[in-house]
């Protein structure tokens, strides 16, 4: 069964190969980008085994790469770098890397017959690379603060990395995220209604679930509804997010109505005559009618504020509105005098009638759709920044 650090190398070198599928090996030699130029030469011999470019660039970028990162193993001891473990371990991961990548590629393995690989000297230097990781996040922990605890769990995971289960570094990183971590409680306000019977509860359900969904994405971020914040036993967040529809319309109502008179395109049979001769002949002319076209528009809007406070001192971080409209409309029509008068469109809107419109909370909900997308847009693009 391969262990965390062979998958590990295995995952970086399928996305670096991904990342230089753009780049020829060439290029990359010429750069002097080494390590890069092997891991794309053998991506491409893997794809073209006959591809001169990407063997000559194999041929020449293997030993370089590999005299490379013997420097840099070197310097490390030779300058008693504070990372030098860590420098040192990185150095034999990324030479043990390009080994398992020209092993894995028959076209390589011809062209480079005896690939060095590492592990016995990996081995020798990983304990001591993780606790030079441990050690500073211990450190970094000590400086109480939210970026200081963020350093610090990136450095125990660099250290669970080069150990998985070193000493207790399970309970660090459980420790060092919960205080990286920025507590937002939410606020919603209850929608202040005296002349209509709405509620603004679905769309802060809406809110409040696409920000749990952000509490898988965010790595440094946590929002709790007021209940959730109880249970956590969080009595003063970091943050408080209050949600609040400070003035809004639901169903004002305009009606408009026109009336015309309307002609037929063409003439249309209006009668018969009896001519002296005894014969009859249709008499055609053009009809008219009156037409009555009514219209209505209920409209409903509202204004939604967003505040940002500090969870300590109640004092405003930031603050923002959001607009919303919705426009509910319906048209018909009644004539009186010869229907033949009527285009096709305005007899179809005689045959229709008069409806209801929807229901006060239909049309809050219809309002909020575009207030909801703005909140959410201005939520990601906010706290991104703390993620």
């Amino acid at each position: 069964m391969l262990n965390i650090q062979t998958l590990l190398r295995i995952w970086l070198l399928c996305m670096l190969a991904v990342s230089l599928s753009c780049t020829s090996s060439k290029k990359l030699l010429k750069r002097g980008n080494y390590y890069e130029a092997v891991v794309a030469a053998t991506d491409r011999l893997k794809k073209s085994p006959g591809n001169n470019k990407a063997q000559d660039a194999l041929r020449t970028a293997y030993p370089l790469a590999v005299q490379y990162f013997k420097d840099e193993i070197q310097k490390a001891k030779v300058s008693r770098d504070p990372w030098q473990w860590s420098i040192t371990a990185d150095a034999y991961q990324s030479l043990n890397a390009l080994y398992e990548a020209i092993q894995s590629t028959p076209k390589a393995r011809q062209i480079v017959s005896k690939p060095q690989s590492f592990y016995k000297e990996y081995g020798q230097v990983k304990d001591k690379a993780a606790t030079e990781q441990y050690q500073a996040g211990e450190k970094a922990m000590r400086t109480n603060s939210r970026e200081s605890a963020k350093e610090a769990y990136y450095l125990f995971q660099k250290a669970n990395m080069y150990l998985p289960g070193y000493l207790d570094i399970d309970k660090k990183l459980i420790e060092a995220r919960e205080k990286a971590t920025l507590k937002v409680v939410l606020e919603f306000v209850t929608v202040p209604s005296r002349f209509y019977k709405v509620s603004a509860d679905f769309f802060y359900d809406q809110v409040a679930n696409h920000l749990r969904n952000q509490n898988r994405q965010y790595m440094f971020v946590a929002f709790y509804t007021p209940r959730e914040a109880k249970s956590h036993k969080i009595k003063t967040p970091d943050q408080v997010l209050r949600l609040k529809f400070e003035d809004f319309v639901v169903g004002q109502t305009n009606t408009h109505r026109n009336t015309e008179t309307v002609t037929s395109e063409d003439s249309v049979k209006v009668g018969e005559i009896t001519l002296e001769n005894g014969k009859k002949k249709t008499i055609y002319d053009r009809v008219t009618a009156k037409l009555v076209t009514t219209g209505t528009e209920v409209i409903s809007g509202g204004i939604l504020s967003m505040e940002i406070l500090d969870g300590y001192h109640q004092s405003f971080i930031y603050r923002d509105e959001m607009k919303g409209e919705f426009i509910w409309s319906q048209e018909w029509a009644t004539y009186q005098g010869d229907e033949r008068a009527l285009n096709a469109k305005e007899k179809a809107l005689c045959k229709r009638q008069a409806t209801v419109p929807p229901p006060p909370q239909a049309l809050f909900v219809e309002f909020t759709k575009p207030i909801y997308d703005q909140l959410v847009s201005r939520l990601n693009r906010y706290y991104r920044d703390f993620a």
